[in-house]
């Protein structure tokens, strides 16, 4: 009895192992998120938590109510404009759209430097909300 359970948990390690190894299991966020900005789907709680992320690391202040329009469409071009010149690894192309490389820049800026949100547990949770290439805040 002891012997089956001792093969079944090096199996187990053995068939993690592997997976882990071989690349099946990534570190990526869920890759369909879809990106938001006029023309796109614009899913409400993607879009909440876009405003969220304006809110706390821009100067614009917008309502938190999950609808895009100008004022989103505007806080994100400010977001992609600050993290052009001020803090993303690559320039950003300012366009309104949020999608994986404004999603990066966004979630990474939050990740190493947590004191500018108010609160890093809503910001984490939007982390799972918002596209970008991969998870950065768990």
């Amino acid at each position: 009895m002891r012997h089956t359970h001792l093969l079944r948990r090096g199996a187990t390690v053995l068939a993690a192992t592997a997976l882990l190894g071989s690349g099946a299991v990534t570190a990526h966020a869920d890759p369909g998120l879809p990106t938001t900005g006029y023309g796109y789907p614009n899913w409400s709680p993607t879009v909440r938590c876009i405003q969220y992320y304006v809110n706390q690391l821009t100067d614009v202040h917008i309502l938190e109510d999950g609808r895009f329009g100008p004022e989103t469409d505007l806080g994100i071009r400010r977001i992609q404009k600050l993290a052009s010149t001020d803090w993303a690894a690559a320039p950003l192309i300012v366009d309104g759209i949020f999608g994986k490389a404004t999603g990066q820049a966004v979630l990474e800026r939050v990740k190493y430097h947590p004191w500018l949100v108010d609160d890093f547990e809503k910001a984490s949770i939007c982390g799972h909300y918002v596209p970008s290439y991969t998870i950065v805040l768990n």
